[in-house]
């Protein structure tokens, strides 16, 4: 830790008058502007569509009232207002498999809008981060630039003196016309890396504040590598979306094989005069919909022929399919669909496996890159003392301190980007478990 906020202070010190902002832009402040961007909100309006997709599911079992009239104009006129009410009943009909079939199609959309998310913290903070390296970058061929100069000074005395040759003098040139190059370059990559982050918060590039939040070395997860894949197993979105795929396949193959047992079959009682001047009442269920309805109907203005008692009467309906080829080909047609489904599903929890397995391996990579950086920034601060030292002695020269000063900041440069990458590492991993980076994030 010791180490990190020691690289901090230096690199931001180091940062270029392009970064001289006033104000400061922290990691957590650039992330909590994320639900503002249209990426976001494109996420979050294919949600609220499958929503709406579930309530017009829900909405078409519920209750429903309708008013109906009839006008004959004849020897004698009849009017008749009716009103029916209906409601599906039955849990196999067609309308539940809908909702049914819309919920699924509800927790697909949550996982899709959670890797939209998910991509956009991703981006952000990988944004974020090349910013800050991007200034570093900067600042060190300013520094490299301001070495170069001063290496051409002491060649060109020394040759004036008779120490070094003209090949010397026109390296040295070269070696300073390199440095400008790559100070143009840096300063244009800074610009660039500006803009990029800039335009994903939506703000203006100029009021943009300097990255104070550094990158934070992760850890490896608590668990086993196997204990890992079960959790990605559960947690994954194209494996739980897989799961739903094959939930649909199944209903879909219930569905056909109902279709084909249960007869197109209705049970209707009514009470009533059989004339068009007596009022009736009439209730129905259809077996094959799964719907029950209730129909009333009133004279207004009837021909008056004659008067009769109201009566009852059942009525029942039946059409039971003796042979139906289409039917049974849509069986098939939907026991391939599941088989499909069922492949689908283990294509993904291999892939799931194999995508943990890389990312857990790239993270232990990153981690021992970062290792290695903190190594070589001893290596660079200890050439640095022994430069100063000798200097102090007699036996160096400034410009050998500002060349060890120089190693130091690439050191540090290199240190901090080796730790940003572990925690982008990290971040992908926590994704590939199926993670809500933007809920562990705060968001």
């Amino acid at each position: 830790m010791k180490t990190s906020l020691s690289i901090v202070g230096i690199l931001l010190a180091l940062a270029p008058p392009a970064l001289g902002q006033n104000t400061s832009l922290s990691l957590n402040d650039a992330l909590r502007a994320l639900p503002n961007s249209p990426d976001w909100r494109s996420a979050d309006l294919a949600y609220e569509s499958a929503v709406r997709s579930l309530e017009a599911a829900q909405a078409a079992t519920g209750f429903k009232l309708s008013a109906a009239g009839s006008y004959t104009l004849s020897q004698s006129n009849a009017l008749v207002l009716s009103s029916t009410a209906s409601v599906g009943v039955l849990p196999w009909s067609p309308t539940q498999d809908a909702i049914r079939s819309a919920q699924r199609a509800l927790e697909r959309a949550e996982l899709t809008r959670r890797d939209a998310r998910n991509t956009l913290y991703i981006n952000l903070v990988t944004q974020y981060f090349n910013l800050r390296q991007a200034a570093n970058d900067t600042a060190i061929a300013q520094a490299t630039l301001a070495l170069r100069e001063r290496q051409l000074q002491v060649t060109q005395a020394r040759h004036q003196a008779g120490n070094a040759t003209w090949s010397d003098v026109l390296e040295a040139q070269q070696n300073l016309d390199a440095a400008r190059s790559n100070l143009v370059s840096a300063t244009g990559a800074l610009a660039i890396a500006r803009l990029t982050l800039a335009g994903t918060l939506g703000v203006n590039p100029q009021n943009l504040g300097q990255p104070a939040t550094a990158p934070s070395e992760p850890e490896l997860p608590s668990g086993t590598l196997e204990d890992l894949v079960q959790q990605a197993y559960a947690r994954r979105s194209d494996v739980l979306k897989a799961q739903s795929q094959l939930q649909d396949a199944q209903d879909s193959l219930a569905s056909a094989q109902r279709d084909r047992l249960i007869p197109d079959a209705t049970l209707s009682v009514a009470y009533g005069g059989s004339s068009s001047g007596t009022a009736s009442l009439s209730a129905g269920l259809n077996f094959k919909s799964g719907t029950a309805s209730l129909t009333g109907s009133l004279p207004l203005v009837s021909p008056g022929i004659g008067s009769q008692s109201p009566a009852w009467s059942l009525n029942l309906q039946a059409s039971v399919p003796l042979f139906d080829p289409v039917s049974d080909v849509k069986i098939r047609s939907a026991q391939t669909a599941v088989d499909s489904a069922q492949q689908a599903l283990e294509t993904a929890r291999r892939s799931a496996e194999m995508d943990i397995r890389q990312k857990y391996q790239a993270l232990q990579t990153a981690k021992a890159t970062v290792t290695a950086a903190k190594t070589a920034l001893s290596a660079a601060e200890q050439n640095l003392r022994t430069a100063q030292a000798r200097l102090s002695a007699g036996t160096g020269t400034a410009l050998d301190v500002q060349s060890a000063q120089l190693n130091q900041q690439q050191a540090l440069r290199n240190l901090e980007s080796a730790i940003a990458q572990a925690q982008l590492a990290a971040l992908a991993l926590q994704n590939a478990l199926g993670a809500d980076l933007t809920h562990e994030g705060g968001l």
